[in-house]
Formats: structure tokens, sequence, C-alpha cells
């Protein structure tokens, strides 16, 4: 069963890191900002999480399908937010949404995330809205590589 893994994460040092994983193994990633002392400690993450035999095993045809779906996929986003608008307390496992006007056949989704501290659990409204809202861009940036080579 595949299994495809969009991710969005602030560290510690201000760096905001995204990327897509299939099957475990990284296939993109970018990074963003980040200042001062080196520290990958997280601060806060999201995750979606989709698995099922539907997911494509080729990571450009996986970015593809992200993409294809995205509708669906924004309103889980836009609906978690909503849920969270006041905040949520910090906790040792992560806050996860599954609900999707439509998922795609074969595939679960579930959303998840989770902050290391009160003021960033408090923003997850706001983040979890800005993945909503910035879908699209948020994958198109993400340059999926020719081959696994040239990702490592």
């Amino acid at each position: 069963m595949s299994k495809l893994l969009f991710f969005r994460q602030k560290r510690f040092d201000g760096t905001i890191h995204t990327g897509l994983e299939l099957d475990d193994e990284p296939i993109a990633h970018r990074y963003e900002g980040g200042s001062g002392e080196r520290d990958p400690a997280l601060l806060w993450y999201v995750d979606l999480r989709c698995e099922g035999p539907g997911i494509p095993d080729d990571p450009e045809l996986s970015a593809h399908w992200l993409l294809e779906h995205g509708s669906s996929i924004r309103d889980g986003f836009a609906g978690f937010a909503r849920k969270l608008e006041v905040g949520a307390d910090p906790d040792l496992y992560s806050l996860t949404w599954g609900e999707f006007p439509e998922e795609p056949e074969g595939v679960t989704m579930t959303i998840a995330c989770s902050a290391a501290r009160r003021v960033e659990a408090r923003e997850l409204s706001r983040i979890l809205g800005d993945i909503a809202g910035r879908w699209d861009e948020l994958i198109r940036k993400l340059e999926i590589p020719q081959s696994a080579e040239d990702f490592r």
C-alpha cells in the first residue's frame, strides 16, 4: 500500500521546511527563512498523510495527484482550521483531522498537527488556513527531481 506525506514544519531557528515523502522516501523539500544559529528542533508541524493503492508510485505523478485533488485537500485544511480557531493546548499526541468532502478512491487522508509550546499551538488555525490558501503554490514550489539520486 502506497504512502504519500506532505509536511510543513517550523524549526526553532525560524526555518520553514516543506516537503514530500513517497513510501517513506524523501522526494522533494524546500527551506524558507531562518536566522541565527542552526536549530532543527521543531516548534510545530503539519502533515497530510495519504495512504492507499490509489496513490501513484512515481514522484512526479504523486505531486500532480496532490494538485489534482487540491480542492478536497484545501477544504480539509480549511475545515480543520475552523475547528482550531481558538487554538489548542500543546500535547504529546498530534491533533488529527480526517474530514474531506471527497476522498480520492482507494486513499485515506489524514491531517495531523502539533506544536511544542502554547504560543505556537494557538497559531495552528492560522497555519492550517495558510496551507489551504496556498496549497497549489506550496506543491508547485517543491521541485521534484528526475531521479532519487538527484534529490540526495
